[in-house]
């Protein structure tokens, strides 16, 4: 079993920004007694994410848990990273070749999709025969971009939309199915 360290406070720990020497722009991060740890993941059972941080130990890997009103936010130690002076306003909003920004609501089709790991049905959309999960909406391009761009370097397949509300991040989810509606 592994030590497991879960923080239920934001006072607990400070949200920062980090450079790592591998990365072009600056990325999301937390400070925690003195390390910094980048986002990993965010899952909606505290189960599912002690399993992800039992992975992430296995594989040689640190990792804290904060506790966020959609369920928990999963974080990696980054031994090498260093806090971000960057400004606000900063970053950079050039899209990356695979990320797509579909600014027209008829690009994609709202839906709900199941997952194999969760019970209730998520809150998606089907855009090129394929199901993305909702992650985070935010209320400005670069934030989903920044957003974007690292669970991209993490190996996740994203897609954002624009609305009247802000930019929504959306998460490719290969195993999902469609909910079908009974009527």
């Amino acid at each position: 079993m592994t030590d497991r360290i879960i923080l239920t406070q934001p006072m607990e720990y400070e949200r920062c920004h980090l450079s790592l020497p591998d990365e072009a722009t600056p990325i999301a991060g937390i400070n925690f007694k003195g390390d910094y740890y980048s986002f990993f993941k965010v899952v909606t059972t505290l189960d599912r994410a002690n399993q992800l941080v039992d992975r992430l130990v296995n594989k040689g890997s640190r990792a804290v848990v904060t506790s966020i009103p959609k369920g928990f936010c999963i974080w990696v130690h980054e031994a090498t990273a260093k806090a971000s002076s960057r400004k606000k306003g900063t970053a950079s909003t050039t899209p990356s070749r695979s990320i797509r920004i579909l600014k027209s609501d008829r690009d994609y089709r709202p839906c709900q999709i199941l997952v194999p790991d969760l019970d209730k049905p998520l809150t998606g959309i089907a855009y090129n025969e394929q199901f993305h999960s909702l992650l985070r909406m935010v209320r400005d391009e670069a934030q989903a971009m920044e957003l974007a761009q690292k669970l991209e370097r993490r190996g996740n397949s994203t897609v954002i939309t624009v609305s009247a509300h802000g930019y929504s991040v959306w998460v490719f989810e290969p195993e999902a199915r469609s909910v079908e509606r009974r009527g």
